[in-house]
């Protein structure tokens, strides 16, 4: 083999492999594994609760839209079909009372309950107005039902874009994202973690060899340490392929804008974001003609309903309306496609083409990108890859959890202890006040929405759920201070989770228009249920948990 590598090669191979600890001495493949589980351990150990933070906001994030955003609206809850002919009709109506600018670009969002739950139509002027010297909007919104218009607004396109009511699951996964911390600071973040999951799941493989034996391992009868031990290493490598793929797609999401996107736009052009972004939506600005024809939007959207009858059309962009070069582009959710997908129309009602959502790039590459979203949140085969998701994104939170508890018992109760018990039980109420209260600030805020939707209106809900959940969160990690039992505050925080799903249900029967009662939304019912069931198994596990110190201070030893 010598013959074929240059000196140079040899030298860099000969030190790889040294520094892998491979070769043929007899001791080095265990040195080679002892420096991964070193790896493995000092990653989980530093990330765990962050890592739990992630991966369980992520777990109910999975659900956010379309299910459980339209389980805190009820104005999404009922139909919200809209006829293709009165869309055509009311973008034209409303088109003759805006400056002739504004027809150029124009957004139709449709009530399909991902995004608004109003006929919403937004005529931008990108070269701003005699007002305005950035992007500026006029949008008129309708009801699906009556078509009556709800509400306008004119002024700049970001603000009315940010100014959209929220709810509780938009919240959780709003949070799950940046860590509501912001970009870029939140984006790299989160897109860390996910290459700590990535680490932690590929070491974990090649520390446990022992695969076939180790899938089935679970002493349920052994000590608490044992089983914790037994059930990391099963959660760890059944799981294995999921974390490897949801660190590495979280990773990718959680960079890609910060990092790969400026570097992509100076590599490819010459440091220009918005023409990169501009290729990469397959939307260019329009080449106004100034020759009247009619767009035939009515004509398209029916064409795209029976080409895809499976799919969600959210929204439709029209470029040079009514011009002869008008171009019109639907975004769908479903039919043939994994990941969304844009269709391509003429203003004549001529179909051109079907692309990706980031346009018409061709390659392997950009198929692999396509796929980052579909597969990081599971929505790609319906509801039951959804739930799949959720209780592998749980088992997911569990890892760094049971971990973090291993590394602690191991430096307690060793031969050598470097903790003592008061260290011990200081450490487990931390790692319940901080990952214990993130469950229960995120489970406070479902009852919370049932309030808020008959109490406040709008917008003014928004206000409420930053600090509910921050403030929640903070009190819970507070009262790990006090030298309470950890094992008394692990069981109070799982009663007070339980009973904030619990009183999901009986709130909704008392204040909602939607419940198990009158069944006017199956979904609204079925998430009901299954709030009730968690929040009933969380309190009997509670109820299980020995009571041995019964909220009794510590005794501090000698």
């Amino acid at each position: 083999m010598a013959t074929f590598c240059s000196n140079d090669c040899i030298v860099c191979i000969t030190w790889f492999i040294e520094f892998l600890g491979v070769n043929a001495g007899a001791g080095m493949k265990s040195i080679t594994l002892k420096k991964l589980f070193l790896l493995h351990s000092w990653v989980g150990i530093i990330t765990a609760v962050l890592l739990f933070i992630v991966a369980f906001s992520g777990a109910l994030a999975v659900l956010s839209r379309p299910e459980l955003k339209i389980w805190a609206n009820p104005e999404l809850q009922s139909s919200q079909h809209v006829a293709s002919a009165q869309i055509n009709r009311l973008v034209n109506e409303y088109h003759k009372k805006v400056p002739s600018e504004f027809g150029e670009n124009i957004h139709v969002f449709l009530p399909s309950g991902h995004n608004f739950h109003l006929l919403t139509l937004v005529f931008e002027s990108h070269h701003g107005d005699e007002n305005y010297d950035q992007e500026v909007a006029r949008v008129f919104q309708f009801h699906p039902d009556t078509l009556a218009l709800e509400n306008t607004y004119y002024g700049p396109s970001k603000e009315f874009y940010a100014n959209k009511k929220t709810d509780a699951p938009t919240y959780i996964g709003e949070f799950h994202a940046d860590l509501h911390l912001g970009r870029p600071i939140g984006l790299i973040l989160t897109g860390f973690l996910g290459l700590t999951l990535l680490v932690s799941a590929v070491t974990g493989l090649f520390i446990h060899r022992k695969l076939i034996k180790e899938l089935f391992t679970f002493r349920r009868d052994k000590e608490l340490d044992i089983a914790v031990s037994d059930a990391h290493k099963v959660i760890g490598i059944w799981g294995s392929v999921f974390n490897i793929v949801i660190g590495f797609t979280g990773s990718f999401l959680g960079l890609a804008t910060i990092i790969l996107l400026p570097a992509a736009a100076f590599v490819s052009f010459g440091g220009d974001q918005d023409k990169l972004i501009e290729t990469f939506t397959a939307i260019p600005e329009p080449v106004v003609s100034h020759i009247k024809q009619p767009t035939k939007i009515d004509t398209i959207l029916e064409h795209a309903h029976s080409r895809y009858p499976e799919a969600i059309i959210r929204d439709v962009t029209i470029m040079a309306h009514n011009d002869a070069n008008a171009q019109v582009y639907l975004r769908l959710l479903g039919g043939e496609a994994v990941a969304s997908q844009l269709l391509h129309y003429q203003g004549n009602g001529e179909f051109v083409q079907s692309m990706s959502s980031f346009g018409d790039i061709s390659g392997v590459s950009i198929k692999v990108i396509e796929l980052m979203f579909p597969l990081h949140f599971g929505n790609f085969a319906g509801v039951f890859v959804k739930l799949l998701w959720v209780l592998l994104g749980l088992s997911t939170a569990l890892l760094p959890i049971s971990g973090m508890m291993m590394w602690l018992t191991k430096r307690t109760r060793g031969s050598s202890p470097s903790l003592s018990m008061q260290a011990y039980a200081r450490w487990n109420r931390f790692i319940i006040g901080s990952c214990g209260g993130l469950v229960l600030a995120s489970f406070v805020l479902f009852p919370l929405q049932v309030v808020l939707n008959y109490t406040v209106i709008g917008v003014a809900q928004n206000s409420f759920f930053g600090p509910v959940f921050f403030y929640t969160w903070l009190a819970w990690l507070l009262l790990s201070v006090l030298p309470i039992g950890y094992k008394n505050y692990f069981k109070l925080t799982l009663l007070l989770c339980g009973a904030s799903l619990a009183l999901v249900l009986p709130l909704n029967i008392l204040l909602g228009v939607s419940n198990v009662i009158n069944l006017n939304s199956s979904l609204v019912a079925v998430v009901d249920i299954s709030f009730m069931v968690v929040g009933i198994v969380c309190m009997f596990v509670a109820l299980k948990i020995k009571n041995t110190q019964k909220l009794k201070i510590e005794v501090q030893p000698a």
